[in-house]
């Protein structure tokens, strides 16, 4: 297991890249570290694998301290964002480079570097030389050199990052499927929602060099713990409106700002409002609404229809209600027009519930998922 407590890492005087940083990565863990650009994730790698020192803090493996063993000492390897190949090498050379220097006999290498070339799909480039290569090309001799050789951890900074779409949602899998088979612990860096989601067997959530949140995908996605986890989690985003409390016929209810929509709410969820007067968000993912042209007993909100985007396998529709907006994933059939009058299917118990950005409540269904907050 490898620890990091307390890390923080500081280049001059001002600028924090990690701050207070504290992860434990399991065994055998297909580790996700996900944030936008900026966020530490590509530092919080570095430092793990030794190439940068932390400024404060300190990294276990087992328990045992590694700020004194050095980078080739650690049993790690790591896939840079930058490929960093050999030029005047062939792709085969970069590949077998790494295992030269361990006890491996030529047919061991051989045998090695051709089958991790099979997983990459970049067999039929083992003759050429780095220059002769696309940029997904580079990127995926880069990933071999980093698996090729047996570690206790594969440290990957966004090692799909440049590939066409076709060929990383392929590499997606075939990666995940390769850990397990290697029994392999891998931390791996992504700015995509998508591959957080689909890879990590755990995802920390960094921003500005803070850790926001630690759990599983379901964790992560169905309890994030404020608004910066929920709209930077999921594809299409969580949409946000802006909603105060009050009450109707004697019930406590939430009305939509600049508009007299009222959701009215359970007592669970009214008991997490704190008697507070202001300052909500309410907030819903599009896959958990729907629409219909008329109003009924699950569609009571009105709304407007902003923009519609179609996608084949789905229809993506930006909603007005009251001064905000929302988007709902519909069917492929459902094509409302620009500035039709529909009905959402939003209420009280099926929102999220944000305060001064932190989350408050969450839907009734999402409960049996435990929320990991680590503020």
């Amino acid at each position: 297991m490898i620890e990091l407590r307390g890390i923080t890492k500081r280049y001059g005087l001002t600028t924090l890249a990690v701050r207070n940083l504290n992860l434990a990565i399991q065994d055998q863990e297909f580790f996700v570290i996900y944030g936008p650009a900026g966020a530490g994730k590509t530092t919080t790698l570095r430092l793990i694998a030794g190439i940068t020192r932390p400024t404060q803090g300190d990294i276990l493996r087992d328990g045992v301290s590694l700020l004194n063993v050095a980078p080739e000492n650690r049993n790690m390897a790591m896939a840079f964002e930058n490929y960093a190949l050999y030029s005047h090498m062939s792709v085969y050379e970069n590949l077998a480079f790494p295992l030269r220097t361990g006890k491996y006999t030529r047919a061991e290498i051989d045998a090695r570097v051709r089958q991790v070339a099979r997983i990459l799909h970049i067999s039929e480039l083992l003759d050429r030389r780095p220059g002769f290569l696309s940029g997904g090309q580079r990127q995926r001799v880069s990933l071999g050199r980093a698996i090729v050789r047996p570690s206790s951890l594969y440290l990957l900074d966004e090692p799909i990052g440049h590939l066409d779409a076709k060929l990383r949602h392929r590499m997606r899998a075939e990666l995940k499927a390769m850990a397990v088979d290697m029994n392999a612990t891998v931390a791996l860096v992504t700015t995509s929602s998508r591959e957080a989601l689909a890879m990590g067997d755990r995802i920390a959530i960094l921003r500005n060099g803070l850790l926001e949140q630690v759990g599983t995908p379901e964790e992560i996605y169905s309890l994030p713990c404020n608004e910066f986890v929920a709209s930077f989690v999921g594809e299409p985003p969580m949409s946000f409106l802006d909603v105060e409390p009050t009450q109707v016929d004697g019930q406590a209810a939430l009305r939509l700002q600049g508009s007299n929509i009222f959701l009215p709410i359970s007592p669970r969820v009214a008991q997490s409002l704190n008697g507070a007067p202001a300052g909500y968000r309410l907030g819903v993912r599009p896959n958990e609404l729907n629409i219909a042209s008329q109003p009924d007993g699950r569609h009571q909100a009105a709304g407007q229809v902003y923009v519609l985007e179609p996608l084949g396998y789905c229809n993506i529709l930006t909603v007005r209600l009251g001064d905000g907006v929302i988007r709902v994933v519909v069917d492929p059939a459902t094509r409302p027009t620009s500035n039709e009058r529909v009905w959402v299917s939003l209420n009280g118990e099926n929102i999220h519930l944000f305060r001064d950005q932190k989350a408050v409540a969450h839907p009734l269904g999402n409960q049996k998922v435990r929320l990991q907050d680590n503020h």
